[in-house]
Formats: C-alpha cells, structure tokens, sequence
C-alpha cells in the first residue's frame, strides 16, 4: 500500500520523528517510512485510514399481523329538514267566578240591665256563713319574746327528765327497762320540740346547764322520786298554756302537760307491779 504525501503540503512543518515512526509502524506495519527530514512531513492533522466496516443491512419491520378492525362508517349527513315542534295548546281553563265579598257583620246590640230583685218583706232570711276564726298574725314570733324565760325554764326541766329516767332505765330489767327508756325518749322530744320554738322566737339555741341527777340508790324509791317529778312537770305546762298568749305555745305546753299525766301514771303502774 502506498502512502501518497502532498509534500508541497507539508514544507515546513516541524515533525517529532520518533512520534512519527511510531505512527507509521503501528498503521503501515513492514513499509519503509518516509525520512521526516524530508519535506515530505505528514502535517499534526492528517489522521491514518481505518478500514471501513460493511454497513448492515436494517431488518425491515414485519407486517402488521393484527386482525383487521371494521372500518368506522362515515356519518351521513344530518338531514335540515327536522320536524318543527308543536306549540302549547291555548289555555282552556274556564273562567272562575269572582269571590263574593264578605257581608257585613251587623253591630251587636247592648244588653239589657239584669232587673233588679223586688222587695220581700214575707221572704225567709238567708244565714249568713259564720266567718272563719282569725289566724293570729304572731305565732311563734318576736311578740313572744315573753315567754322566752319560761321556755329555758321548762328545756332545762326537759333535759333533768331525760337524765333522770334513763339512768331509771340502766337500773332496771326486763320490760320496766324498756319502759322507762320510752320515757326518756319522750322527754328528749320534748326538749327538741321547745328549743325549735325558743330559736323561732328569739332566733338564738339555747343549752341548759343541769345540776347532775342525784337519785335513792333503792330503784323504788327512785321511782317514787320520779313519779313526784311527773307531777310538776305536768302543773309546769299547764300553767305555762294558761299564762301564753300565743296560741302554737299554748297547743305545745298542753301536749307536755298531757304527757306528764301519763308519765306520772306509767311509774305508778310499774310500782304496782313491783309490790
């Protein structure tokens, strides 16, 4: 093979000739190189020739085996002459007859006068209803402050009874135990139900300060003290409801009276059973 070199070309250029040489043998294996000296110098752009490789031949795409579609029908034309729409029927609601208007109402006419009873002279008289009693506007109020000393008196005589039955209670046995400790109970109410009404009058509590109960160490004759004590607790009330002008105390101190009777007749019961 035989390397043509345009050495007008080349004039001048200055070569590496070991760069040359290496060039020339890698390309132009076994030929004889040309002298760099010479004038003949390959210029720094010219580029060894390869070989060219045979072009390929592109494989054509095969054809399209898909089933074939139907083919889409071509719209005909949309035809101009539609048919018009029918207008709405004329209205054939007959006429309704007007509304007559309401006739006046007319006025109503004044009553008569209610005719006033005649005179009866020979008429019965007719009773009259007897009134009812009158309610005293101060029942337990600040009008019975009077009494304020008479109901301490009676809740401290109250508190002694209690104290004084339920030691009778302790002493004794069986039914006279229970007995007699009904009867504190009843002296215990008492003292409640006198010291709502003393706070209803005076608005203050009031706390007795009782002597301590001293009774005969024989449960009989502590019993006689008793009964004798009963006693004036019943006189206590009942001139204590004769003295008060209220009348919620007046009802109050008759109860306690009424209580002291049956207290009295209650020991005298258990004496008798005891003799």
């Amino acid at each position: 093979m035989e390397l043509k070199v345009n050495r007008p070309a080349l004039a001048g250029q200055d070569i590496d000739p070991d760069a040359f040489q290496r060039v020339w043998n890698r390309v132009m294996p076994g030929e004889p190189s040309p002298r760099a000296e010479s004038s003949t110098a390959i210029p720094p752009t010219a580029r060894p020739a390869e070989p060219s490789v045979p072009a390929q031949e592109v494989p054509t795409c095969p054809a399209d085996a898909s089933p074939g579609l139907p083919q889409v029908p071509v719209c005909g034309n949309t035809p101009s002459d539609l048919p018009q729409v029918p207008d709405c029927p004329a209205d054939t609601t007959p006429d309704l007859p007007a509304v007559p208007d309401c006739p006046s109402m007319p006025e109503c006419p004044s009553c008569p006068e209610c005719p006033s009873c005649p005179d009866c002279p020979n008429c019965p008289e007719q009773p009259v209803p007897p009134s009812l009693p009158e309610i005293p506007a101060l029942c337990l109020g600040e009008a019975s402050q009077g009494d304020s000393q008479q109901l301490e008196e009676l809740m401290s005589l109250a508190q002694t009874g209690a104290a004084a039955t339920r030691a009778l209670a302790r002493r004794a046995s069986g039914s006279y135990a229970k007995t007699l400790a009904s009867l504190a109970a009843d002296h215990r109410l008492a003292f409640r139900r006198l010291s709502a009404a003393y706070f209803l009058i005076t608005g203050r509590r009031y706390t007795p300060k009782c002597a301590p109960i001293s009774l005969p160490p024989s449960l009989a004759l502590a019993l006689r003290q008793q009964f004798v004590w009963e006693q004036r607790w019943e006189q206590v009330n009942s001139q204590a409801a004769q003295a008060t002008a209220d009348p919620c105390l007046e009802a109050l101190y008759s109860e306690l009276a009424q209580e002291g009777a049956l207290h009295a007749g209650v020991i005298r019961s258990i004496l008798e059973q005891m003799a």
